[in-house]
């Protein structure tokens, strides 16, 4: 099976499971939504900045360092191993000893409870980390796919149960933490790696020195991400960081399924192409291509239906999350493009590049959030999305300098979608608020879901019939024909 019917076969399998998961999920989340109250959530969400924070530390950019290098061996992947135990085990203490005592004072006592239980999940994650990073190398996301519908539906279901019966936030904490655990003990199983008493002082000094950038980069994204969710928490409190995180969140769901299972994949697949000139170009317009083709009209669509959407979903109390929702949801164009830059600039080898262009998200971010947080959630979620449209043309120069990738190409290599989509998005919205203004908001959000995909596909038939048959004929090439 060549490289790009092995990278096709771990899409499908991983856009199966984040079917499947974001199902899962989202009904799980719709559960929780509906039970727990908006300040229970903004707590769990509140205490999430840390972990996920501090998940990256543990993670150390060691994965891509591994999926990278041209031969596996357990000695390096040994090395490796103990590195992010090591790291794992003092940010773990740092959460417990320090952190949740003292937040615990300044800000809530269940706060720091949370806080100090939510830290096992570090150590879990941490001991897994080169199994996870083995099978990703080996186009195994197969078994990557399986784990996460096992894992998934178990925490979800322990969740909702939970919750139904009073465990308040702690159903939120225990699901994540059973998830975490379940996920781990199938990787342990799944993989053929074991970690070996020994640790290579040389492998240590170029498994930094490769991934110190990536870190660096995934820091500062981190910091670009939590930032808003961290400002409107400390100052505008539980509640309406829960408003952003719901907003937020079901756009990320809806970016799992659409874009995370290729750019999950895209990486094994890129560092391969990366040897032979002008391919690396031509599979990241491939990949922005096939992706705009679908998560145009999913975001942009999403953003003309948002309030409907989190309304029937979650419940009055969420209207507000519905108006985030929109003004994050406008981000289709730089996202498409921004997927696939991290993995297509390490591909190259060009880990600086990776991290210039965090560094500029990351900065630009939290200007944005701090200016726009004292006007709310709403205005935050806008100020991001527009700040992301400004240094669309910053990241995709540093995309050029690695792959000779120019702005223009790319965002031509999107255009039709993007046009289509916003054309279908525009009299969507039109339709929502005049026509169907006085519609029940369920059967309002069915018409304009149908009415907007229906729209789409006839403008992509009419105005860019031979852009839509080059997609569809580079995807059909590529399917393994087993």
């Amino acid at each position: 099976m060549s490289i790009k019917q092995k990278l096709v076969a771990s899409v499908l399998w991983m856009t199966g499971a984040a079917l499947f998961n974001n199902l899962s999920t989202l009904i799980v989340f719709v559960a929780l939504a509906r039970i727990l109250t908006p300040t229970e959530f903004g707590i769990v969400a509140f205490a999430g900045i840390f972990i996920d924070f501090s998940r990256v530390l543990v993670l150390a950019g060691i994965p891509d360092a591994l999926i990278q290098r041209p031969v596996w061996d357990d000695i390096t992947a040994s090395t490796a191993f103990w590195m992010n135990m090591t790291i794992s085990v003092v940010l773990s203490l740092i959460l417990v000893v320090v952190a949740a005592p003292l937040i615990a004072t300044l800000y809530d006592e269940t706060f720091g409870l949370v806080l100090a239980t939510m830290a096992i999940i570090l150590l879990v994650e941490g001991a897994t980390t080169v199994h996870v990073a083995q099978l990703r190398r080996e186009f195994r996301h197969k078994i990557i796919a399986r784990r996460g519908i096992i894992a998934n539906s178990i925490g979800g279901l322990l969740g909702v149960t939970l919750a139904f019966n009073g465990w308040g936030v702690w159903s939120i904490v225990i699901s994540r933490l059973l998830a975490s655990i379940t996920t781990s003990a199938i990787l342990l199983f799944s993989s053929s790696f074991r970690p070996k008493m020994t640790f290579s002082t040389a492998i240590f000094k170029e498994l930094f020195l490769f991934s110190s950038p990536i870190l660096s980069s995934q820091l500062l994204n981190q910091i670009s991400a939590q930032t808003p969710s961290l400002l409107i928490g400390i100052f505008l409190g539980p509640f309406a960081i829960a408003q952003y995180r719901v907003g937020s969140r079901s756009l990320g769901l809806i970016t799992s399924l659409a874009v995370m299972p290729i750019q999950s994949t895209s990486i094994s697949a890129l560092s391969r192409t990366a040897k032979t000139p002008g391919r690396l170009s031509q599979a990241y317009l491939r990949l922005t291509r096939i992706c705009g083709l679908l998560t145009c009209p999913v975001l942009l669509g999403l953003a003309a239906v948002a309030p409907d959407f989190v309304l029937v979903l979650f419940g009055s109390q969420w209207s507000q999350a519905g108006h985030v929702l929109t003004a994050i949801a406008i981000i289709a164009l730089p996202l498409t493009l921004g997927y696939f830059e991290s993995p297509t600039l390490n591909a190259a080898g060009r880990s600086d590049l990776t991290f210039k262009t965090s560094l500029v998200a990351s900065l630009t971010g939290v200007v944005a959030a701090s200016l726009a947080t004292p006007f709310g959630p709403v205005c935050v979620a806008a100020a991001l999305t527009l700040r992301s449209h400004l240094t669309m043309p910053y990241s995709v120069g540093l995309v050029r300098q690695a792959t000779g990738v120019t702005f223009h190409q790319a965002i031509q290599n999107i255009l039709p979608s993007y046009a289509c989509a916003a054309t279908m998005a525009i009299i969507v919205a039109a339709l929502r608020i005049g026509v169907f203004a006085d519609m029940a908001e369920v059967m309002r959000l069915l018409i304009c879901i149908s009415a907007g995909a229906l729209l789409y596909c006839l403008l992509m038939i009419t105005f860019a019939r031979t852009y839509l048959q080059t997609n569809l004929k580079d995807i059909l090439n590529a399917i393994p024909k087993k």
